[in-house]
């Protein structure tokens, strides 16, 4: 089994548990289950395990895991901030909407934090400095400086969390298409 079908598998998995859980930590059952279960098929399929290029891959696809996670959590949100500005108090869910958007700030930074720990280990498996990491560590680069403006803007200066979050998660999915562009280039 390939390192993206775990991955997918792991993803389809966390999503099958969010929608069928309707308790209030959810959320917290759901992303746990999809982790554990990553790690194991990953730990599973591969019986020669040696200890960096291991923690790469499994942070590698954790970090891809809670990018996913964070998406759902936003498309979640913004569904919800739709039905109330819709005047739909009845199927709203019962949470707050600045509560959820600060915890998805919250998966979104978690998510940066371990594509950092994937671009180091990265580090550590290569001689060589390559190509491929001066891009990859631009990349991360950029998107902790874009993560760390935000929270200084959301802190001090009042930015809206909710433009914060949109556009922290356009920053995420731009490094990670970097990261899969950056590899198909490279290496076809």
């Amino acid at each position: 089994m390939s390192f993206i079908t775990q991955v997918t598998i792991s993803i389809v998995l966390y999503f099958i548990i969010r929608v069928s859980l309707t308790r209030s930590n959810s959320l917290n059952i759901a992303a746990s289950v999809s982790s554990v279960s990553y790690i194991a098929m990953y730990l599973g399929t591969y019986k020669v395990i040696s200890l960096i290029p291991t923690l790469h891959f499994l942070i590698t696809g954790l970090s891809l895991i809670i990018l996913f996670i964070a998406y759902y959590e936003i498309l979640i949100l913004e569904r919800n901030v739709r039905k109330i500005k819709m005047g739909e108090f009845n199927n709203a869910e019962s949470y707050s909407i600045e509560k959820n958007y600060k915890l998805v700030s919250k998966i979104l930074g978690i998510g940066l934090v371990f594509l950092a720990f994937a671009l180091i280990s990265g580090f550590a498996i290569q001689s060589v400095f390559t190509t491929n990491l001066a891009i990859k560590t631009s990349f991360t680069l950029v998107a902790l400086l874009i993560y760390l403006i935000t929270l200084i803007g959301i802190k001090f200066f009042n930015f809206p969390i909710k433009y914060a979050i949109r556009g922290l998660f356009i920053s995420m999915w731009a490094v990670l298409f970097a990261y899969i562009a950056n590899s198909y280039l490279i290496y076809n």
